[in-house]
């Protein structure tokens, strides 16, 4: 699903999804594993989907999907789990945004040693880049749930840790 660059072009890669976009001179202030070029466009999403109204606050889907897929380099272990709870709750147990927001603000209250997880050995398919591709609308809609069953996919490797950390602190 990725677009090609021109060659001429300098392009910075993404180390967290492998997006590839044009290089730009500025820098991010904290630890994040991801380019600043992958970051702005990770912004520009977070605004369409923050202009969203009523339950389903799909911003939250963004949000885990792009942290599960961005771990790393010096990212907290909670941001991580967080992620992946979320996605495992929209994903499996089709929870809406506001629901599993609702998950993350009982697990924020819970003093919980959080692991750190191994990150996936394959590619991501789906990047912030191909959502943004989409016309606004359903179709960038779904494929905002295209990516987040790809980043989930990706972590196949946690879906234990994450059913099994659920099932303890959530009953």
């Amino acid at each position: 699903m990725h677009e090609m660059m021109d060659a001429n072009i300098q392009t910075a890669q993404c180390p967290g999804c492998g997006l590839r976009m044009p290089k730009q001179k500025i820098s991010l202030a904290y630890s994040y594993n991801v380019s600043v070029e992958c970051y702005e466009k990770y912004s520009e999403l977070t605004a369409y989907t923050l202009s969203h109204t009523g339950d389903n606050f799909i911003h939250q889907h963004v949000v885990d999907a792009y942290a599960a897929q961005h771990s790393g380099n010096g990212m907290k272990n909670i941001t991580t789990a967080f992620a992946l709870i979320g996605l495992y709750y929209a994903v499996e147990h089709g929870f809406n945004g506001k629901q599993v927001q609702r998950i993350h603000t009982l697990l924020a209250r819970l003093k919980y040693p959080w692991d750190t997880l191994s990150l996936p050995q394959r590619s991501y398919s789906v990047t912030v880049m191909d959502v943004l591709n989409k016309p606004s609308g359903d179709k960038r809609d779904a494929m905002i749930r295209e990516w987040m069953l790809d980043v989930w996919g990706c972590w196949s490797h946690q879906h234990e840790w994450v059913r099994s950390v659920c099932q303890e602190l959530l009953g």
